[in-house]
């Protein structure tokens, strides 16, 4: 198969229409190389610079606390504040450079925000998909 010039202009339009859309509706994940962690790599005690806490335990259970202190960039306080419950890692997902961390909080045994783990950082997701807040954590 020979690549000609209309065809390679076919393809480029496609990729970059495509590549428009994922940018521009909102509906993907920022893109990056999926990172593979392991339980271990996120156990610990992490903090955000707004004085928010995760606290990751070995044995699957966790605390936050003041949640409420993250704020986005419009100056809106992220939902949530104190709570516990059981924390699960999902599976690397290509193209995604954070894996689902997902926190059930008890009695419940719901996941109520969205939150994501990469190597040294974990990131709490709040408020409107479009343009909702980012709360970054780090080993503290």
């Amino acid at each position: 198969m020979t690549l000609t010039w209309r065809s390679f202009g076919r393809w480029l339009a496609v990729l970059l229409l495509l590549g428009g859309c994922a940018c521009c509706c909102g509906n993907t994940g920022p893109v990056g190389f999926a990172p593979d962690l392991d339980d271990a790599d996120v156990v610990g005690v992490w903090v955000s610079s707004e004085g928010a806490r995760l606290v990751l335990h070995a044995d699957h259970r966790f605390t936050t606390e003041s949640l409420g202190d993250c704020v986005d960039a419009d100056g809106d306080y992220a939902p949530g504040g104190d709570g516990s419950g059981t924390w699960s890692l999902g599976e690397p997902e290509f193209l995604d450079p954070y894996q689902q961390l997902t926190l059930a909080y008890a009695p419940y045994g719901e996941s109520l925000q969205n939150w994501g783990a990469q190597d040294g950082e974990i990131v709490y997701l709040f408020g409107d998909t479009d343009s909702g807040g980012i709360c970054y954590f780090t080993r503290d």
